[in-house]
């Protein structure tokens, strides 16, 4: 188990090392925090202001927005790296590595992700103050921070197998598109679920998105869609299913790979 561990541990640290020296995408997502919690903040102020009904306060709206993107941006893209080696060949080669290639992947992933999170979440952090001049009790952002970190490595996780899908797929990108927009709706990316109908909230639960923005994010709000508990076991039926789909589709695409002369 230990030689297990150091072999894909060395995956994540070239990951993070490669990450240092390449910061500027780093940099772009951390001023994207800036835009977007000004542009909502003032939105949802004048929404108060004017009187019009929302969801909750909106100085923890903006914390929960700045929670949701936290995530988001904190997973790394891998499906591109994933579908340029499909389309380039380079996959072949990989596969023949003493390593299991979904899991060597998924750990230079997380190296990545765990150079990323602390920094854009201290982003977040910063311009969510800047823009209510307010803190959540820190009892909230103590359970948000891992149950986040948790979702952001599930999110990952699901664009690993989103990468996988370049197998048959020339291109994986509508794929990525259509989970972007399922997250906006099914995810509660800029609104919590409560204030959305109760069919869209039913078929919300049936897909891992809510377990990965949603709920963590809503323990900054008065109201917290689960406990954590729950929410401890529903990220652990997501990660076991997600598993699950990563070993068939991979299985599949090695089939398809030998029966093509790969």
């Amino acid at each position: 188990m230990t030689r297990f561990i150091r072999r894909y541990a060395a995956f994540a640290r070239i990951a993070i090392a490669q990450a240092r020296r390449e910061r500027a995408e780093l940099y772009g997502r951390a001023a994207f925090f800036v835009v977007i919690l000004g542009v909502f903040s003032s939105l949802w102020r004048a929404a108060a202001d004017a009187g019009l009904p929302v969801a909750a306060e909106p100085r923890s709206l903006v914390w929960y927005l700045a929670a949701t993107e936290w995530i988001v941006l904190s997973a790394p893209p891998i499906h591109l790296d994933i579908q340029e080696a499909i389309r380039r060949g380079d996959v072949v080669y990989q596969l023949g590595r003493p390593v299991s290639y979904v899991i060597a992947e998924f750990a230079s992933a997380l190296g990545l992700l765990a150079f990323r999170a602390p920094l854009l979440g201290l982003a977040a952090f910063l311009c969510a103050y800047a823009f209510t001049g307010w803190i959540p009790p820190l009892g909230a952002l103590a359970i948000v921070v891992p149950f986040g970190l948790a979702a952001a490595a599930l999110l990952t996780a699901l664009f690993l197998w989103t990468g996988l899908l370049a197998f048959w797929l020339q291109d994986v990108s509508p794929v990525y598109w259509l989970g972007q927009k399922l997250m906006f709706i099914l995810g509660g990316l800029m609104l919590p679920l409560t204030v959305y109908p109760e069919i869209v909230r039913r078929i919300a639960a049936l897909t891992p998105f809510p377990v990965v923005l949603g709920e963590p994010a809503s323990f900054l709000l008065k109201d917290a869609m689960v406990t954590p508990g729950a929410l401890v076991r529903n990220l652990a039926i997501w990660c076991c299913m997600t598993a699950l789909a990563l070993g068939w589709i991979f299985r599949r695409a090695r089939v398809a790979l030998t029966i093509n002369g790969g």
